[in-house]
C-alpha cells in the first residue's frame, strides 16, 4: 500500500474510505472503502506477506437446479471484452507463476480468488480476472460447451457439457449426495434448498436467455465485492476500477443476501438414492442427523461449534465419535460427520456410513442417547483444555496450504457476506478468547450448548441415502425422455437448424484463437524468474549414532520433527502390513491407556502427529522406503512429545482384537470415501505400478491393491494379524532404521539436539539394515501393454496411460517436464475437456520414477480419450513448438517452486530432499536443462515417449458398468473382464 496517511471518509477515485481497522492477529491493517456510484466494496489487508492475494465476490442465488451459477463461473472465465481469446484463464495459466488460482460457486455465492508471490503475474490475473467479471463476452458456443448442448445423431440425441458431465459424476458420488442432501434439506424455504452446481435433470433444461439474465442480475458492481490481501497500493487499484468498470455503472437495489430458514417445531425425515454398482451390497447405507444451529456471523457461535467438533468427533477415541462406533450399527461414521461455516445457519452433521437403510430409528436414538449422556456425565475437562490448547497451537503456527489471504476472506465472508464489515468476524483470537471466558464462567458451557442447540433443537433431519440399483436407470430415462421430447417438439426443420448449430459449435471448438487476440493476454517473461535454485541448509549430527539433520528457520517456538523408520529389508508380507500397522499404532491404546487416553495426551503434547508409507526412487539409483513419523511440538512439549511417540511405537496395544477390527473398517472406509473424489490418482498408480518394484509396492500399500488385501481379511483371521503385527512392532522399534530431521528456532537448536539424543536410545539396539533385493513377476520386462479396467458406480471415467520417460537428469527428461506442462495446458485441455467434455485432464513426467503419466477426470469418454493422448503425443513428436508456448511452460513449472513456504512445508520438503538424496546441485543441473529446452527438444522428447510406449505402456480405467459396456465397441482393449471395487 502507498505511504498515504488514510482517514475514514478519504474519497479515492470514486471510492469513500469506510473503515479503519487494526488488526493485530494478521500483523496488519483492514482499510474498507466502498464505491460512491455503484455501492461497489473492497476491502485490503495490509500486511507484508509476500504471497499477494486478491478475490472478487458475488452473491449468486440459486432459484432452480439448473445450475446457472456454476455454468457462468465456469463461462465468466472464457473471454473478455480486453481479452477475447477462448480461455483466458487457462492463457494465464501457461505462463504464470500463480499459486492458486481458480473459480468456486459456493451454495449463496462466486468467488474468483487467485495469488502470486510475484507483484507483476498478480498484476496480470488481476487485470484479466477483472474484466472477466465484469465484461465477459458470455458467448453462446461457450456456454454450450461448460453448461450444456443438446447433441442429435441420427435418430438419437443426448446432452454434452463439462458443467454437465461434472455433475454427474458429483451424483454418482455417495458421500456428496450425503452431505449436501443433509444441509439442504435443512432450508426448503431459502435458496439453499436448490443446488447451486446444478443437477443434471434440471441442468438440462437451462436456456442460453436465462442464463444471460442471471449474469445480469447478481454480476452488477452494487452486488459485487473485492478482497486484497498483502503489501498492496490499493489506490492503484481502486483508479483502476473506476476509470475502467465502474464510473459508468450506475447502482442498483439488488436483494441477494441469504434469508434464514424458518425454525422448525418438529423433526423432519428425508430419504435419498445414490447409484449402487452391481454387486453392492444393498445395506451400504448412509444415515445422517443433521441440525440447523446459530448463526455464522455470531463469532462466539462458530468458535463453539468448531470446538465442540473437535471435542466429539475429532478422531476415533473422541466421546461421540466413540460412542457411534462401539454400537455397531454401521462400518463406521459419515465423513460428511462436522460443522460447516458456509452457510448463514451453521448446519451440524452427524451419522453413520454402511448401515442397513432399515436402521434409521435405531441410528437417530443413538446418536440423541449419545449426546444426552455426554450432556449427563459432563465432557472431561482434560478434554476441552487440550482442544483449547490445539487452537491456541493452530494461531501460534505459521499457515501453509492455501494462501494466507484465501483463509482470511473465508473468515471475512462469514459478516460480509451478509453487509456486516468483513472485520466482524475475520478474527479468530479473539472469539477463542471470548470462549475461554465462557467457560471460566460456566463449567458446564458446552454441555448446556448441545442441550439447548442439538437435543432441544426440532430444526433437524433426518437422513438416509439407500444405494438403488435403479437410480442410475431413472436419471439416464429422464435425461433421455427429455432429449428425445425437444427432438419431437423440434421436428424435422427444427432438426436441421439444431445440427446447423452443432456444426457452428464444432467449428468453433476447433478454431484457434487470433496472435492479435492472444498477444492481448498479459504473460511474464523468463527474465522475470530466478534462475538459482532454493538452497536447503542442514547441520547434519550424530544422535543416539544415528543420523539427524537440522534445519534452522524462524518456526515461532515450534518445533517441527521428522523422523523415517527404513524399511527396505521387510519382506513382501510385512510390507502389506505396513500401512496397517501404522493405523493400528494411531488408533489403539497404550499399556493401561486407553486409546481415548492415549489420543489425547498425543493432542495435549502435539500440534500434530501422523504416521504412514513412503516410497520411492531415490537420485542414487536405490529403491527409498520408509515409514515415515511428523509431528510438531510447542518447544516446552518438545521432549515430553518425543518420548511418548517413542513409547507408542514400540508399545501401542496392536494386538487388542476389538481396536483392530474398529482400525481394518475405519481403513476400509477410508479408501472408499478417497476413491470416489481421487479415482484418477487411483489409476495413475496402478497405472505407474508394473514399471518398477518400488512402483509395483508403492500399488500394494497405497493403490487399489491394498484396498482388495483389507477386504480380504475375514474375523477369524483377526488374532493371527494380530500376532504379526506384534512382531512387525517388535522389528521396526530399532534405533539403526532411524533417519531424523527437526526444524526449529536457531537458539533452540542445542538443546534439542541433546533431546533427540534421549529419544533416539530410547529405541531398541537391534541389528543392522540389510537391503533386500525385490523381484516381481508382475513388473515389466519390457514388451507389456497392461490394461485394467474397474468399476465404481458412476455414469463417467477416471483413466490412466503411463510409460517411461528418458532417464533422470537427462536433457530429454528435462523437455519431456516441460511437454508434460504444454499438453495440460493446450491440446489435453482444448480437445479432452473442451471438446470431448471431461472435468479435468493432464499429463505429468515424475522425475524420481522416470514415468510420464496422462489422466482424466470425471470423463463421459473412455477410448476416444485414449485416442486423443496417443494423438496428440504423436503430434507434438513433428508438429513445431513456438518458442513463446515453450517459454510459458518453463514459467508455470520453475513458477511452481516460487511459492513462499510454511516451516512445515519447508521442513518436510527439506528432509524428503534428504531421503532421496535430491541435492541443490541435482535441482540446480534441472534448472539449467529447463532453460535451454527448445522445440527440437519437444519434438524429441515426444518421440522417446512414443517409442517406450511401444515397447511397454498401461492403461488404467475406473469407470461405471454402463460406460464400459459402451465403450468397449469402440476399442477393441476394453473389450476384456472388469474388476468391482468394494464400494
Amino acid at each position: 500500500m502507498s505511504e498515504r496517511i488514510w482517514t475514514v471518509g478519504d474519497e479515492v477515485s470514486g471510492f469513500q474510505l469506510m473503515e479503519i481497522s487494526h488488526l493485530e492477529e494478521y500483523k496488519g491493517t483492514g482499510y474498507l472503502f466502498k464505491h460512491i456510484e455503484t455501492n461497489f466494496e473492497v476491502f485490503q489487508l495490509v500486511n507484508d506477506d509476500t504471497e499477494l492475494f486478491f478475490s472478487y465476490i458475488f452473491r449468486t442465488l440459486p432459484s432452480n437446479d439448473c445450475g446457472i451459477a456454476h455454468i457462468l463461473e465456469h463461462c465468466v472465465l472464457a473471454g473478455s471484452e480486453r481479452y477475447p481469446v477462448r480461455d483466458p484463464f487457462m492463457s494465464l495459466l501457461k505462463g504464470s507463476t500463480n499459486t492458486f488460482m481458480n473459480a468456486m460457486t459456493y451454495p449463496d455465492k462466486t468467488l474468483y480468488p487467485a495469488a502470486s508471490p510475484l507483484k507483476k503475474d498478480f498484476d496480470n490475473l488481476f487485470h484479466v480476472y477483472t474484466d472477466a467479471v465484469f465484461a465477459p463476452l458470455l458467448r453462446e458456443e461457450t456456454f454450450w460447451q461448460e453448461g450444456v448442448r443438446l447433441v442429435c445423431d441420427g435418430e438419437t440425441c443426448h446432452f454434452e457439457g463439462v458443467v454437465y458431465n461434472e455433475m454427474l459424476g458429483d451424483g454418482a458420488d455417495h458421500d456428496s449426495v450425503v452431505g449436501k442432501g443433509s444441509v439442504r434439506s435443512l432450508f426448503p424455504d431459502t435458496p439453499l434448498a436448490f443446488e447451486s452446481g446444478g443437477n443434471p435433470e434440471q441442468i438440462i433444461k437451462l436456456d442460453y436467455q436465462q442464463f444471460l439474465a442471471f449474469y445480469s442480475q447478481f454480476y452488477h458492481p452494487s452486488n459485487g465485492k473485492l478482497f486484497l490481501y498483502g503489501a498492496l497500493d490499493v489506490a492503484e487499484k481502486l483508479a483502476f476500477l473506476d476509470a475502467e468498470y465502474l464510473k459508468t455503472r450506475g447502482s442498483l437495489n439488488i436483494n441477494s443476501i441469504c434469508p434464514p430458514a424458518k425454525k422448525w417445531d418438529r423433526e423432519r425425515k428425508v430419504t435419498l438414492t445414490s447409484p449402487m454398482e452391481e454387486g453392492e451390497s444393498k445395506d451400504n447405507s448412509s444415515i445422517v442427523l443433521s441440525w440447523a444451529t446459530n448463526e455464522v456471523t455470531d463469532t462466539l457461535e462458530v468458535v463453539t461449534l468448531s470446538t465442540l467438533v473437535d471435542i466429539l468427533l475429532g478422531n476415533p477415541a473422541a466421546p461421540l465419535y466413540k460412542a457411534l462406533l462401539e454400537s455397531e450399527l454401521g462400518l463406521d461414521i459419515s465423513p460428511e460427520s462436522g460443522m460447516s461455516a458456509d452457510f448463514r445457519q451453521m448446519p451440524f452433521l452427524v451419522g453413520f456410513k454402511g448401515i442397513a437403510s432399515d436402521k434409521e430409528e435405531a441410528a437417530k436414538e443413538c446418536i440423541l442417547s449419545s449426546l444426552a449422556q455426554i450432556v449427563k456425565e459432563g465432557l472431561d475437562p482434560k478434554l476441552i483444555a487440550t482442544s483449547i490448547k490445539r487452537s491456541r497451537f493452530k494461531q501460534l503456527e505459521i499457515p501453509g496450504g492455501i494462501p494466507n489471504g484465501f483463509r482470511s476472506l473465508n473468515r471475512a465472508l462469514r459478516g460480509w457476506n451478509y453487509d456486516l464489515s468483513p472485520t466482524c468476524t475475520i478474527e479468530s483470537a479473539k472469539p477463542l478468547a471470548e470462549l475461554e471466558l465462557q467457560l471460566e464462567a460456566n463449567g458446564r458451557y458446552f454441555e448446556q450448548w448441545i442441550e439447548k442447540n442439538l437435543l432441544e433443537n426440532q430444526h433437524r433431519c433426518l437422513v438416509t441415502v439407500r444405494p438403488d440399483a435403479d437410480h442410475q436407470k431413472r436419471q439416464n430415462e429422464a435425461i433421455a425422455k427429455h432429449a428425445q421430447g425437444i427432438a419431437e417438439e423440434l421436428g424435422k426443420k427444427g432438426l436441421k437448424q439444431l445440427m446447423q448449430q452443432n456444426q457452428r459449435f464444432m467449428l468453433f471448438e476447433q478454431d484457434s484463437d487470433t496472435p492479435e487476440a492472444l498477444a492481448k493476454v498479459p504473460y511474464l517473461h523468463l527474465s522475470d524468474l530466478p534462475v538459482t535454485v532454493r538452497t536447503n541448509e542442514h547441520e547434519l549430527v550424530l544422535s543416539g549414532g544415528q543420523d539427524l539433520y537440522i534445519r534452522p528457520l524462524f518456526c515461532n517456538t515450534i518445533v517441527y520433527a521428522d523422523f523415517a523408520v527404513r524399511c527396505e529389508d521387510l519382506s513382501e508380507r510385512e510390507l502389506l502390513l505396513l500401512p496397517l500397522f501404522t493405523r493400528m499404532v494411531q488408533m489403539t491404546g497404550l499399556g493401561e491407556l486407553s486409546y481415548s487416553e492415549v489420543s489425547q495426551k498425543l493432542k495435549h503434547l502435539t500440534g500434530d502427529f501422523n504416521l504412514f508409507v513412503e516410497m520411492g526412487s531415490s537420485n542414487r539409483g536405490e529403491d527409498t522406503m520408509v515409514m515415515l513419523c511428523r509431528t510438531k511440538t510447542l518447544y516446552e512439549d518438545f521432549e515430553q512429545a518425543m518420548l511418548f511417540i517413542s513409547e507408542l511405537l514400540g508399545k501401542a496395544n496392536v494386538t487388542d482384537l476389538k481396536q483392530l477390527k474398529l482400525v481394518l473398517n475405519n481403513y476400509r472406509t477410508d479408501f472408499a470415501d478417497s476413491v470416489t473424489y481421487s479415482a484418477h490418482s487411483f489409476a495413475s498408480l496402478s497405472a505407474a505400478s508394473v514399471f518398477s518394484p518400488i512402483q509395483w509396492e508403492g500399488e500394494q500399500l497405497s493403490g487399489l491393491q491394498q484396498w482388495f488385501f483389507l477386504e480380504s481379511i475375514k474375523d477369524d483371521a483377526l488374532a493371527l494379524l494380530a500376532q504379526e503385527l506384534a512382531l512387525l512392532q517388535k522389528k521396526l522399534h530399532n534405533r539403526r532404521r532411524l533417519i531424523s530431521h527437526l526444524s526449529c528456532d536457531e537458539e533452540q537448536v542445542t538443546s534439542l539436539s541433546n533431546v533427540w539424543e534421549r529419544f533416539t536410545l530410547s529405541f531398541a539396539e537391534g541389528e543392522e539394515i540389510v537391503r533386500k533385493q525385490r523381484f516381481y513377476e508382475q513388473v515389466s520386462k519390457g514388451l507389456v501393454h497392461e490394461v485394467q479396467l474397474y468399476r465404481l458406480p458412476s455414469t463417467v471415467s477416471y483413466a490412466a496411460w503411463a510409460m517411461r520417460t528418458s532417464a533422470k537428469g537427462t536433457p530429454l527428461q528435462a523437455a519431456q517436464v516441460v511437454l508434460g506442462q504444454l499438453l495440460s495446458t493446450n491440446d489435453l485441455w482444448e480437445v479432452i475437456r473442451g471438446q470431448g467434455g471431461a472435468y479435468g485432464v493432464s499429463a505429468n513426467a515424475d522425475v524420481m520414477e522416470e514415468m510420464f503419466v496422462f489422466s482424466s477426470y470425471r470423463d463421459p469418454r473412455i477410448a476416444g480419450t485414449y485416442s486423443d493422448f496417443k494423438r496428440i503425443l504423436t503430434k507434438y513428436a513433428s508438429a513445431p513448438i513456438e518458442q513463446k508456448q515453450i517459454e510459458n511452460a518453463l514459467i508455470t513449472t520453475i513458477g511452481s517452486e516460487l511459492k513462499p513456504l510454511s516451516p512445515a512445508q519447508d521442513s518436510m520438503l527439506a528432509f524428503r530432499r534428504l531421503l532421496y538424496h535430491i541435492t541443490d546441485e541435482f535441482r540446480a543441473l534441472r534448472r539449467e536443462q529447463l532453460f535451454k529446452v527448445d522445440g527440437k527438444a519437444i519434438n524429441e522428447g515426444a518421440q522417446a515417449l512414443l517409442d517406450n510406449a511401444i515397447r511397454e505402456d498401461s492403461y488404467v480405467v475406473l469407470s461405471g458398468s454402463q460406460l464400459l459396456e459402451v465403450e468397449k465397441e469402440k476399442h477393441p482393449m476394453l473389450d476384456r473382464p472388469s474388476v468391482r471395487l468394494p464400494l
